[in-house]
């Protein structure tokens, strides 16, 4: 009866701790890496072409990395409970010439436009600095 009760003991401590060490670990839920938008292969490539004529003349980089693309603001958007949307950010690096970047952006914009996948964004942002100053250019997307 004493070995029962130790094996019935240890059975409910392990079935207490084991799902509060999967469900309330701070390392699998609190200290995750915030989500980071990964653009899909044709979007990526009309980013790269963009990238490629540009460095023909300067040497740019073209990040995607500050829209906040989360799961649930996706199903939100889909099942139409939003109030407003987020914009789609392209931030390009240090550029010397405006008006070169900024012809660039108007011909590759309805490019972009086009190739992102979801209907989940209200405006396309492209942001980009000449001499320590930032500048912004925007397009609503249809």
């Amino acid at each position: 009866m004493k070995l029962f009760r130790s094996i019935f003991g240890g059975i409910l401590v392990i079935s207490v701790l084991l799902p509060m060490f999967l469900f309330l670990n701070p390392f699998l839920w609190g200290m995750r890496r915030a989500p980071e938008y990964i653009p899909p292969a044709k979007l990526e490539k009309v980013l790269q072409r963009m990238k490629n004529e540009i460095n023909k003349y300067e040497n740019v980089e073209i990040d995607t990395y500050k829209n906040e693309a989360s799961v649930w603001y996706f199903r939100d958007c889909e099942n139409t409970m939003l109030d407003s949307l987020n914009n789609f950010e392209i931030e390009i690096s240090e550029v010397k010439s405006d008006s070169f970047v900024r012809e660039k952006i108007e011909k590759y914009a309805p490019l972009i436009e086009k190739e992102i996948d979801c209907k989940c964004y209200d405006s396309l942002i492209f942001t980009y600095k000449i001499k320590g100053s930032e500048f912004a250019s925007g397009f609503k997307i249809k």
